[in-house]
C-alpha cells in the first residue's frame, strides 16, 4: 500500500512544507510549487542563471573602475562590452521576473475552479510566460557569446 500523496499524480513532492489551513496566497502557491520536482528544477536553473548574473556584474563592474566609468575615455571594444552587458543584465531580470510570476501561479485540479475554462486560462498564461522566458533566456545566450568574442 502507497503513502497518500497530496498531490493530482502528475508530479512527486520532493519536500513537505507546512501548509496554511487553505494553501493560498501567492507564498502557498509558490510552497506548493517547490514540492514538486519541476519546482526543484527551476531552482536549481535559478541557482545557474544567479551564478552567469554575477558573472556579468562583475565584468560590468571591472569594465567601469578600469576605465573610471569615463565612456569617453573607453575604446570601441569596451564600449561594446560595456553594452552587451548591460543588455544581458537587463534581460536576465526580465527572465528573474518571469520566472517569479510563473512560480506564484498554482494550476489547481479542475473542480477546484469556479469556471470551467479558469483552468485552461492560467495554464495558457503559464505557457505564454513559459515562451517569453525561454526567448529571453536564448537572448541571454547569444550576447553572452557575443561577449565572448569581442574579449
Amino acid at each position: 500500500m502507497s503513502a497518500p500523496s497530496d498531490t493530482d499524480g502528475k508530479t512527486t513532492p520532493l519536500i513537505h512544507f507546512a501548509r496554511s489551513k487553505n494553501g493560498a496566497g501567492v507564498i502557498g502557491n509558490l510552497k506548493k510549487n517547490l514540492e514538486t520536482y519541476k519546482g526543484q528544477k527551476t531552482i536549481h536553473g535559478t541557482v545557474q542563471n544567479t551564478a552567469l548574473f554575477t558573472a556579468n556584474a562583475a565584468q560590468f563592474a571591472g569594465l567601469m573602475k578600469e576605465t573610471g566609468g569615463d565612456i569617453n575615455a573607453m575604446s570601441n571594444s569596451q564600449v561594446a562590452r560595456l553594452a552587451i552587458l548591460g543588455v544581458s543584465l537587463l534581460f536576465q531580470l526580465v527572465v528573474y521576473m518571469l520566472l517569479l510570476l510563473q512560480g506564484k501561479t498554482y494550476v489547481k485540479k479542475e473542480q477546484e475552479y469556479e469556471r470551467p475554462e479558469q483552468r485552461e486560462e492560467e495554464k495558457q498564461q503559464l505557457r505564454t510566460k513559459n515562451k517569453f522566458a525561454i526567448v529571453f533566456s536564448a537572448l541571454v545566450v547569444a550576447l553572452n557569446f557575443a561577449l565572448t568574442q569581442l574579449n
